[in-house]
């Protein structure tokens, strides 16, 4: 086997046990109306709280817009495709301890699909 051949396979392998420990995926949104109301900020605290809590297992990933400008800053969790709107960098921390950390999905945070641009 050639190391080039090596190389791809070891990559290969970190990017399967990468995805295999993952147990959350984060979606901040970074669209311009989420960024004029402090995305920047509420990243800064979910990645801070991740750290403080000992909460592993997180991607933490910029998005672009999640049709709720009205609401932002707005954050999407999958597994189950939960969606938070309203975010500040408190409401973030409390998401990383109930919702991450404790299982808990924050209910007085989450969107609501009369929240979606031109839902109305």
């Amino acid at each position: 086997m050639q190391i080039a051949d090596c190389r791809l396979a070891l990559q290969s392998a970190i990017c399967n046990l990468q995805s295999a420990i993952m147990t959350y995926r984060l979606y901040l949104c970074t669209g311009p109306h989420c960024s004029a109301r402090g995305c920047a900020r509420v990243r800064d605290a979910l990645d801070a709280a991740l750290w403080e809590l000992g909460v592993g297992g997180v991607e933490l990933l910029a998005s672009g817009c999640q049709d709720h400008c009205d609401h932002g800053p707005n954050l999407l969790i999958h597994p189950g495709a939960t969606r938070y709107a309203g975010l500040s960098a408190e409401r973030a921390r409390e998401i990383v301890r109930a919702h991450l950390r404790d299982g808990h999905p924050v209910e007085a945070w989450l969107a609501t699909p009369e929240m979606r641009r031109g839902a109305r």
